[in-house]
């Protein structure tokens, strides 16, 4: 083959340690682990180094794409129990106290909630990042008229004025 291709030598290659290359050559190749590795490899087969056909880099890259979107709804699925380092986000949507949250007033924000017994926050949403958190929360902050009160409002625990509010919701 003239034009051997080192697939192990292109950037992010490390991560074929991880993956099972006999369940790729498997399920997208139709071949032994053997085949698979000796290309992968650049192995001498017949006195001559190979590696991957054009058509069959394509089906590789087609192949690693799907392993990650199958990788990735999986990981969906996997419950995100909270952390002592998880970031907090409650979304607000009763107007009055995001007026008090936003003026931070928090001593009429507390007998605010403490009066109104019918008043329900919600369960908090967990985040392992700020970066999370905050795609999260854009737009959130927006009703009909920017200039007016929001029809929801985030409190992240990440941040420091959010918290005194946090921990008033918490306590009812």
């Amino acid at each position: 083959m003239e034009n051997l291709i080192s697939i192990r030598n292109k950037e992010g290659a490390a991560i074929l340690d991880f993956v099972n290359c006999a369940a790729i050559s498997e399920r997208f190749f139709n071949r032994s682990r053997a085949w698979f590795t000796q290309r992968l490899n650049n192995n001498i087969v017949n006195g001559k180094p190979i590696s991957f056909t054009p058509e069959e880099l394509l089906k590789l890259r087609t192949s690693l794409k799907v392993l990650a979107l199958e990788l990735t709804e999986f990981s969906s699925h996997i419950p995100n129990i909270p952390t002592d380092m998880s970031i907090k986000v409650y979304v607000i949507d009763d107007r009055t106290a995001i007026e008090y949250i936003q003026n931070d007033d928090l001593e009429v924000f507390k007998d605010y909630i403490a009066s109104d017994l019918t008043l329900d926050f919600g369960e908090p949403e967990y985040f392992d990042t700020e970066a999370e958190a905050l795609a999260f929360c854009a737009g959130l902050g927006y009703g009909q008229d920017e200039r007016g009160i929001p029809d929801r409002y985030p409190l992240r625990s990440s941040e420091e004025s959010d918290q005194p509010f946090i921990e008033c919701i918490e306590k009812i």
